[in-house]
């Protein structure tokens, strides 16, 4: 047995060694080499012993043992199950427990003894160690140092308690005296790395004076490398791990060659598995429109251009965003499909493993030594259970064991600050930080628990559970002496979600002192952006020929945020494609159906059927059954809805139809309008009216609106509410004809709440309410909701259907028509200062209330104020404004 000059864990070869080469005041050392103890016992394996492979075949035998059980009948499945009974044969041999002397006095008892005695002679690494035990009876040890770093248990502390007694040299780390203490707290973890790190900088500590040792690398490890790489301090942590990308491919290509599905490809893309890249277009089309393997492996896509084909629900853009969508998927599916069909084919197993194997060989992250290591460690697990993985039984109990391998990641902390943990001792530095001592972290719990648990444990010779917890502690003793300038203890007081952590009784009692906070420096100064634009960039964006181009929605997205206008009809950024059915296709079917049937029967479009009414609607479900077929319980769902929404909705219309001498005239009506010319630009406007009434020498106008909405004077002044109002200004000039009125009529039945009686002060009597009365209340939440602008005899017979109409002995009257002159100038006053300001280029961040909620750029602006309230941009001479959200009829 060839035995190295130094023993140490591997993270402290470097370490000693360039201490070594200064201790000796040289430049290198020459017939000098390190190894670890655990690698010469690894050195005494034979050839054909496997842990894994020994892993593998205990599985398989307590998995088959399920018949002999009753209490783990339906435990014996488990790779959990299978690892505590492996470590826990394990545990005998390190400590020569017999079978013999297990406990019996429960049935669990016995089966678990039984379950035992099939796995007795699977000698994992135990013949190696015997083996290396032998060899050490013959060896002289007296010309070997060992620094042995952390000793796991007492197993481990006899092995090398019997090297010492062979001549061993135990040469420890270098330890100090802390001069100072300190002790400190925070509210949470992230606070506690701040601190920390600011504390090294305003102490001026140098990187490689410090250490930090983390009660809880798993907890704590991501955040302090993060944190301390923000404040550009240069950092490395000793050891931890992370997944292996490689083993994480593997897996799933397993699970999609042995059970072939749209979400196991989806997995292996979102994995980034192939050598392809893999685009967002093309997860998102597989999410969306392919719904089968046989879809997934056709050469060409093509379902979205055949859905389009007949499809008049959605817009031009819309069509065309599914339209590149496809075109993107499809250049990626071009490049996927050579790598993607050999792991649908149905082949052997065997067959199936190998082209897993291959493909990995192809992967983009084996440029990472640690992940070539992986892939090799993989190639090397294959060949030695290749006989066994015939079973499925046996490669699912494989995949378990692989799910648990992380790749062991070990950095060089010279000249930087060396992180660490516990159970990773480092020679002693100026200033040592103990980093998230809290009851849950320090000292940490090395109690047996699961099945074999600390009362099992009684019942064996294995060793006390004070003998083992004064042998952790002892090892514990280096934290203590590992600061030769400061030591300072610190934890978080709680957590995230604001559960409070105490800190470690042990810590309490070493600081003597109480702890304070650590010291903060929270200087986060917000600066309110300005967002504006050169005139000519502006120009060059909204007006390159001297022409404003939009729709009248798209203005009004400018006066509710100037920066999502710009960004929307500046840059033309959008959300991307169409993935579901969404709210403007459900109004564009009842805008269609209202069309249609005012096409069909005129003034009485209101009294169709049930049957009439599907007869309209059906074509156009049909139409998005086509194009998104995996919707079609949903689809079916939203119909029903809408055809019992439309039928209350007809009668309340037919009841406003019979009391109006207003009969339609134009519906979708599409208009291209230059409005006006202000500075040099002209305002050219193109939209579709819901419709237009007519009677005699008046018009009105009906926006047909998801929902109920009211016409605002302070949001038409703030330019909020320009649609309807210019509306009507067009269909004047195109119509010649004298205006009425304009409205919204609300397309959904509102919910209303009426009592079932009332009281009666004057009486002291409770009525009931009758029908009528929630009628009534029924009636006006249908009413059509918007500005009147002259008296007129045909309008509303009854003055029940429209609002701002009373009617005093069979006279209706408009309680406060609008001027229609006044309107239209302050529309066009609106208008122009919409065109002063964009040729300005002022685009600032600067959103009225309601203006982000449907936003979708808000990952983009970060919006870090307050929304502000409307204001009157225009007819601020007018007198006293209209409060937000009144309608002033």
């Amino acid at each position: 047995m060839k035995i190295p000059n130094l023993l140490a864990p591997g993270y402290l070869h470097s370490v000693l060694i360039k201490a070594k080469i200064k201790e000796q005041n040289s430049r290198f050392l020459t017939h000098y080499a390190a190894g670890t103890v655990s690698g010469l016992i690894r050195a005494e394996a034979l050839k054909n012993e496997n842990e894994t492979r020994d892993s593998l075949i205990a599985s398989l035998r307590i998995q088959g043992a399920e018949d002999r059980c009753r209490v783990y009948r339906r435990m014996v499945r488990y790779p959990d199950f299978h690892r505590q009974l492996i470590a826990f044969h394990r545990l005998m041999q390190d400590y020569s427990l017999t079978l013999e002397e297990l406990p019996e006095m429960t049935e669990g008892q016995r089966e678990l003894k039984t379950l035992l005695s099939l796995i007795r002679d699977l000698p994992f690494s135990h013949n190696s160690e015997i083996r290396f035990l032998n060899e050490l009876a013959t060896q002289d040890f007296s010309g070997i140092e060992c620094t042995p770093g952390w000793v796991e248990d007492l197993h481990q502390q006899r092995l090398l308690d019997q090297m010492r007694a062979r001549g061993l040299r135990i040469r420890p780390l270098p330890s100090a005296q802390p001069r100072t203490k300190r002790f400190y707290k925070a509210l949470n973890s992230r606070q506690e790395a701040e601190g920390a790190a600011q504390l090294i900088l305003r102490e001026e500590w140098k990187p490689e004076e410090v250490m930090i040792i983390l009660c809880d690398s798993q907890r704590d490890g991501s955040l302090v490398r993060s944190v301390l790489a923000r404040y550009q301090l240069p950092a490395a942590q000793v050891s931890y791990q992370k997944p292996s990308k490689i083993l994480r491919c593997f897996d799933a290509f397993v699970a999609l060659t042995r059970a072939p599905s749209i979400e196991a490809v989806l997995k292996t893309l979102q994995l980034k598995a192939y050598p392809v890249l893999i685009s967002e277009a093309y997860v998102q089309y597989l999410t969306q429109f392919v719904f089968d393997l046989n879809s997934l492996c056709e050469p060409v896509f093509t379902h979205v251009q055949r859905a389009l084909e007949t499809n008049t629900l959605l817009n031009t853009i819309e069509k065309e965003n599914l339209l590149r969508l496809e075109a993107q998927a499809q250049s990626v599916h071009e490049q996927l499909l050579p790598w993607l069909l050999p792991l649908l084919e149905d082949v052997p197993l065997s067959e199936k493993l190998n082209r897993c194997y291959e493909l990995l060989r192809q992967h983009s992250c084996l440029s990472d030594e640690l992940e070539r290591r992986a892939l090799l460690n993989l190639k090397t697990t294959l060949e030695d259970c290749w006989d066994l993985l015939e079973q499925p039984e046996a490669l699912d109990m494989l995949m378990a064991q692989l799910a648990q391998k992380k790749l062991e990641i070990s950095e060089e902390v010279d000249g930087r600050i060396a992180i660490t943990d516990l159970k990773h001792p480092l020679p002693a530095r100026p200033l040592t930080i103990l980093f998230g001592a809290d009851q849950n972290s320090f000292p940490g719990n090395i109690a047996y628990a699961g099945i074999f648990d600390e009362d099992y444990l009684k019942t064996t010779s294995m060793p006390s559970q004070a003998d083992r917890y004064d042998h952790y502690t002892k090892q514990l003793e280096w934290i203590y002496t590992s600061a030769s300038h400061c030591l300072i203890y610190s934890y978080a007081a709680g957590n995230y979600e604001g559960k409070s952590w105490d800190v470690a009784f042990e810590i309490e009692q070493r600081a003597a002192s109480r702890a304070v906070l650590w010291p903060l420096v929270q200087n986060e100064v917000y600066s309110d952006q300005r967002h504006q634009l050169t005139p000519e960039t502006a120009r060059r964006l909204f007006t390159p020929d001297h022409v404003l181009r939009g729709s009248i929605s798209s203005f009004e997205t400018y006066f509710q945020c100037p920066y999502a206008y710009f960004l929307k009809s500046g840059l033309r950024l959008s959300k991307g494609s169409l993935t579901t059915v969404n709210a403007a296709i459900v109004g564009t079917i009842q805008h269609a159906l209202l069309e249609q049937s005012i096409q069909t029967w005129g003034k009485d479009y209101a009294k169709l059927n049930e049957t009439e009414m599907a007869a309209i609607l059906s074509p156009y479900f049909q139409q998005l059954h086509n194009l998104f077929p995996d919707q079609q319980a949903e689809i079916d769902q939203i119909q029903q809805r809408m055809q019992l929404n439309l039928t209350q909705l007809l009668e309340a219309l037919a009841a406003m139809e019979e009391n109006t001498s207003f009969a339609p005239a134009y519906q979708e009506y599409r208009f291209e309008e230059d409005l006006l010319e202000t500075g040099g630009i002209t305002v050219r406007l193109k939209g579709i009216i819901d419709r237009i009434d007519t009677c005699l020498g008046d018009l009105r106008i009906l926006d047909y609106k998801s929902s109920a909405k009211t016409l605002s004077e302070s949001k038409v002044k703030a330019g909020l509410q320009l649609q309807l109002l210019t509306y009507l200004i067009i269909a004047v000039r195109k119509l010649k004809l004298n205006p009425a009125g304009a409205y919204y009529c609300s397309l959904k039945n509102e919910t209303i709440s009426v009592s079932e009686a009332s009281l009666n002060g004057r009486r002291m009597e409770i009525e009931d309410v009758g029908r009528d009365a929630w009628m009534s209340e029924l009636q006006s939440s249908h009413q059509l909701k918007g500005w009147t602008m002259k008296d007129c005899d045909g309008l509303d017979y009854d003055g029940t259907h429209v609002q701002g109409l009373t009617c005093k002995e069979g006279q209706v009257k408009v309680r406060s028509p609008k001027d229609f002159e006044s309107v239209q100038a302050l529309i066009l006053e609106l208008y122009a200062l919409l065109t002063e300001q964009l040729s300005a280029g002022r685009i600032e961040l600067d959103p009225v209330e309601g203006a982000c909620l449907f936003c979708d750029f808000k990952p983009v602006c970060r919006l870090r104020k307050a929304p502000k309230k409307p204001v009157a941009l225009v007819g601020k001479e007018e007198g006293k404004e209209v409060q937000d959200g009144d309608s002033v009829e």
